[in-house]
């Protein structure tokens, strides 16, 4: 096979980079050659640079369009463009053109946007190149490139698009605008459609800040229980006090005047939305007058007449800018007394109920689909925060088959007119299917009218080769008991939600998984995609079979019988799962923090003797993997002086939090009830002791908090399903080291917490 040699391509484009063209030329039958204006803005460069760094690697002979040769790429506002009237000026905002002319390829769009667009969809559509994360890529076989006669344009559906992914690579930029996202970038990348300063969402307490203002303005901020409470997890503002409003109008005029200079500066257009929205909690104001406006209006009505007037204020002087508002839990619902937004605000709502197993056509979700629908009706401008992920901490990516409705979503946000859409779908690494949803997702949003059923036939022939066929089988199944069983996965399902997944269910899977790794078997980077996409299966499987340590008197330790192939999932988990997390930034703790998730490998996990104490009475053993980080303040480390040989450290100094007395309890989430709990007063003495935190009767729900923090928690129900009704002692293993609880210690003060004990009375 003949290919171009890359060191041969680079050189040709530093000879003549500078004179606005990309050439790469074919060693033997001929040469193709990429253009950009002489005087190419940074994201047009890029643009060329692309084509001429993929065109490099695809094309191993000639470029033919039509049969000809000698073809011509023309990148952004060439002189073609200009002469077919296809100039970025002429053309809508993100809108893309590709079009041949004889042997000339012309690849231009709207804006700053546009061009990049152009090529991408050259390079994915006509060259079969295909971007799934910034760590991976697929490019065919280098060989001729023959080209049809090209005709093709397009514009994203929605103008506003954002997946947010929490853990990115360094190349999280790139890999957006490949997939035509557009909310973040620089100059390089066309810039982008984005929020100005202070921040995207919950921005009351950036324009007034509590901590400065509540002592000695406490009229700006709302009263709750007789006291004015602020801040942005205590409270909200006053938004009927005309002083807030001066106030905020002021400040947010400086946000603009500091989004424009910005801008400026980076060589890049200027931010366009501004957000004006409540603080992340539900302390809303209830003085008298905002009673007597919610009373007329509704809550969301107080809101957006409060943030109509701050638009009104500002339209004149900044034609330009849209302020954002929230559309979330109390404003969630539509306005009363005929409010509606200012044509300069957008209303961002957010879904915050929906069984994300379902699609927005069926039953459970039909109350956000009316939502959508009303909103829709009362803004010109309606901007959606959805999710695709579940946060119960452990069981984020445990299997939940949503990808078979996305299209009915995303058309449903396009037929009520959304224009923005904010996709929160954060740690790629723990995430169910992610690679899949994520493309899915991508798609849709530029455009909802393709397919949804073929494009995830077609990610699964692409990404996974033979082994999609069996991949796709094991989705289709958990998508039909799912709807046998009426399944309903929230954003903060418990483990029993997915129980819809029963144990003979997950032998049908694996099967199906197992099938689906012997036709790659032969295939290292196949095999470690299909292995990937059992993850979640193989969690949900050591989440629930999992040997639970059991202590039997007269025993040393009793450990159930492990079924259903935990061994197998373990043994996958631990030595495949950390290769796929490494190419992250800070990999070593993304992997250790994962790994700790599963609460220890249960194939080699060690047993530990029973403590004396406890050595007569039977009893649930739970060591430092079990135990979940819920701060900033404390971390699993090394610590020889336990026999769990390593403890969740929290650092004392940081917080009056952990001063003495230490504390623990037992609290239901889903009845928002204490079950019970104790202190500490002192500590016992150097070294680790146990300490008897409470008695109590255990629910489905139950979790265990430590530290007066509660920042350091067991997640009961996620080891020991038939709680309800069980009746314990709650035992802690704590070491308390530093000057702050042994008063003749040096150095820094730390809580360390090595094991729990559950002692059935």
């Amino acid at each position: 096979m003949r290919t171009n040699k890359p060191d041969v391509a680079s050189v040709c484009r530093a000879l003549i980079a500078a004179a606005g063209v990309f050439q790469t030329v074919g060693l033997f039958a001929g040469t193709y050659t990429v253009t950009a204006p002489e005087e190419a803005k940074p994201h047009e460069r890029t643009a060329a640079e692309e084509l001429t760094r993929y065109l490099s690697k695809r094309v191993s002979d000639d470029v033919r369009v039509e049969g000809k040769t000698g073809v011509v790429f023309h990148v952004g506002d060439t002189a073609l463009a200009r002469r077919e009237k296809l100039l970025s000026t002429q053309l809508l905002s993100e809108q893309w053109v590709i079009r041949s002319l004889g042997n000339e390829v012309l690849l231009n769009g709207g804006g700053p946007r546009g061009a990049l667009f152009a090529v991408y969809h050259f390079l994915e559509d006509e060259c079969g190149i295909r971007w799934w994360s910034e760590f991976e890529e697929d490019i065919p076989s280098p060989g001729p490139l023959d080209l049809p006669a090209l005709n093709r344009q397009g514009k994203p559906a929605f103008a506003f698009r954002d997946i947010y992914r929490a853990e990115q690579g360094s190349g999280s930029t790139r890999t957006e605008r490949r997939v035509r996202l557009n909310a973040h970038g620089d100059a390089a990348f066309g810039g982008a459609f984005t929020f100005g300063p202070p921040n995207f969402c919950h921005t009351f307490d950036h324009y007034l800040p509590a901590e400065e203002h509540l002592e000695k303005h406490p009229e700006w901020f709302s009263l709750r229980d007789g006291k004015r409470v602020g801040g942005q997890y205590k409270g909200q503002l006053c938004l009927t006090n005309p002083e807030v409003k001066d106030e905020i109008l002021k400040r947010l005029t400086a946000f603009i005047e500091r989004g424009y200079a910005e801008a400026r500066k980076a060589g890049v257009e200027a931010p366009r939305i501004y957000d004006i929205s409540h603080n992340d909690n539900q302390a809303y104001c209830t003085c008298e007058r905002c009673k007597a406006a919610v009373e007329q209006y509704g809550l969301s009505g107080v809101n957006l007449n409060f943030v109509n007037a701050l638009a009104n204020a500002i339209a004149g002087k900044y034609p330009d800018v849209l302020l954002c508002t929230w559309a979330y839990q109390y404003t969630q619902d539509p306005p009363k007394g005929g409010v509606r937004a200012a044509d300069n605000v957008i209303v961002r709502l957010c879904d915050t109920d929906s069984n994300q197993t379902a699609s927005i056509l069926e039953p459970d979700n039909r109350p956000y689909h009316d939502r959508v629908v009303a909103w829709s009706k009362l803004t010109k401008h309606l901007f959606i925060w959805d999710y695709a992920i579940t946060f119960s901490a452990g069981l984020t990516g445990l299997p939940f088959p949503s990808e078979f409705h996305y299209g009915d979503l995303f058309r449903h946000y396009r037929d009520n007119h959304v224009s923005g859409i904010f996709w929160e779908h954060e740690h790629p690494h723990l995430a169910d299917m992610w690679e899949l949803k994520f493309f899915l997702e991508t798609r849709l949003m530029e455009n909802p009218d393709l397919d949804c059923r073929q494009l995830i036939e077609r990610f699964m022939r692409e990404y996974y080769g033979p082994a999609g066929a069996s991949i796709l089988a094991y989705r289709e199944y958990l998508d039909k008991i799912r709807r046998e069983k009426k399944t309903f996965i929230s954003w903060f399902p418990q483990l029993s939600a997915f129980n819809y997944i029963a144990d003979e269910d997950i032998a049908v899977c694996n099967r199906y998984l197992d099938a689906a790794e012997a036709e790659v078997a032969g295939n290292p980077r196949l095999l470690a995609r299909a292995r990937h996409a059992r993850q979640g299966l193989d969690r949900l499987i050591c989440r629930r079979h999992r040997a639970l340590r059991h202590h039997i008197p007269g025993q040393e330790m009793a450990v159930p019988v492990r079924s259903l192939g935990v061994e197998a999932s373990s043994q996958r988990l631990f030595t495949d799962w950390p290769a796929w997390i490494r190419p992250y930034p800070d990999a070593e703790k993304l992997i250790k923090s994962a790994l700790d998730g599963l609460g220890g490998n249960p194939k080699s996990d060690k047993l530990l003797p029973a403590p004396d104490r406890f050595k007569t009475r039977r009893y649930y053993d739970f060591y430092t993997g079990e135990l979940s980080s819920h701060g900033g303040n404390e971390r699993i480390v090394d610590d020889p002086e336990s026999p769990v040989e390593r403890a969740m450290r929290s650092d004392a100094d940081k917080s009056h939090y952990f001063k003495l007395p230490f504390a623990g309890g037992v609290y239901d989430g889903t009845l928002k009830k204490s079950l019970g709990g104790g202190q500490v007063a002192k500590p016992e003495g150097p070294g680790y002791h146990w300490y008897r935190i409470c008695q109590t009767t255990l629910t489905p729900d139950a979790y265990l908090w430590l530290t007066r923090a509660w920042t350091t928690q067991l997640k009961i129900a996620n080891y020991l399903l038939d709680l309800e009704g069980r009746e314990f002692e709650i035992w802690v293993s704590v070491k308390f080291t530093g000057p702050m609880f042994q008063p003749d210690a040096q150095g820094d003060s730390f809580i360390w917490i090595d094991r729990v004990i559950l002692v059935e009375p």
